[in-house]
C-alpha cells in the first residue's frame, strides 16, 4: 500500500480519472463530479486558470468543493468558505468482528430517506445521485433509518468512507462505529484501503476514528467556491 499512498494526495482527481470516470465531466486537466452526484471537483495539478476551463460545466450560482491549494482564483468565481480537514487512513492492528444486528445494505428504495438523514446531520454534501457512487449501509429502528455510512471517492486501491451520521435522537448507541467496521472489513476483503476526511475541529469524530484504527495522514484543506458566471 505504501507506494500507492501518494494517490491520496489528490484523491478527487484520481477518482475521477479512474474508478469514477463515468461520473465525471471536464477535460484532461480539470474534472468535476457530474451534477446531482457530489459537489466536488479535482485538478491534475493546482492551477487557478483551469477554473475558466471548467466553467462551461457549471450553472450560475452552483457551489463546489476543491482542494485548497490554488495561488489565486480567477474572476467569475467566489470563495465562500475554507475548511481545514484531516485525511485519515485505516491501519488496523487486529481483525475486528462485525456486528450486523439491525444493519442493512441500502438500496434505491432507501434513497429518499438516506438523502433526508444525511442532509439533516451534514447538509450540503449529499445529492440525489450520491448513493450511486458506492455502497451505503444503515441502521434501521422500527423500520426507520437512524444511522448511515457509505462510500464516496473511489480510486484504484482506495475507498473513501463518508456520510457517517446518526439521527440526533439516536446518538450514543455506537451505530457509527459498527457501520464503519462493516465498510472497512468489506473494503479490505476487496483489496481496498479505507480512508476518510474530517474537519479538524470535530474532535469527537476524530477520537472515534482513531479508536477504530484510522491514523491521520495529511492535512487536507478544502475550499468552497461559487460559480458567478462570465464577468
Amino acid at each position: 500500500m505504501e507506494k500507492y499512498l501518494p494517490l491520496l494526495d489528490n484523491p478527487i482527481w484520481n477518482a475521477l480519472e479512474t474508478v469514477h470516470q463515468d461520473f465525471s465531466t471536464g477535460n484532461s486537466a480539470i474534472k468535476r463530479y457530474s451534477e446531482g452526484t457530489i459537489p466536488f471537483m479535482g485538478m491534475a495539478n493546482p492551477d487557478g486558470e483551469l477554473l475558466t476551463q471548467i466553467a462551461p460545466y457549471f450553472k450560475v450560482n452552483e457551489e463546489v468543493f476543491l482542494k485548497d491549494n490554488l495561488a489565486f482564483i480567477p474572476e467569475g468565481w467566489e470563495v465562500l468558505n475554507r475548511l481545514n480537514c484531516l485525511q485519515m487512513c485505516y491501519i488496523p492492528t487486529l481483525n475486528k468482528a462485525v456486528n450486523m444486528e439491525q444493519i442493512v445494505k441500502l438500496s434505491a428504495f432507501d434513497n429518499q430517506e438516506l438523502l433526508q438523514l444525511v442532509n439533516l446531520v451534514q447538509p450540503g454534501f449529499f445529492k440525489e445521485r450520491t448513493a450511486a457512487l458506492g455502497d451505503y449501509y444503515g441502521v434501521k429502528k422500527d423500520g426507520k433509518l437512524v444511522a448511515v455510512a457509505g462510500e464516496r471517492f473511489n480510486l484504484n486501491g482506495f475507498t473513501e468512507l463518508s456520510a457517517v451520521c446518526t439521527h440526533p435522537d439516536h446518538t450514543g448507541n455506537g451505530y457509527a462505529q459498527r457501520l464503519l467496521n462493516v465498510l472497512c472489513n468489506k473494503n479490505l476483503a476487496q483489496g481496498n484501503t479505507p480512508f476518510l476526511h474530517v474537519v479538524d475541529t470535530n474532535t469527537r469524530a476524530i477520537k472515534i476514528y482513531e479508536h477504530l484504527d484510522f491514523k491521520t495522514r495529511i492535512d487536507f484543506p478544502l475550499i468552497k467556491l461559487k460559480y458567478l458566471g462570465n464577468s
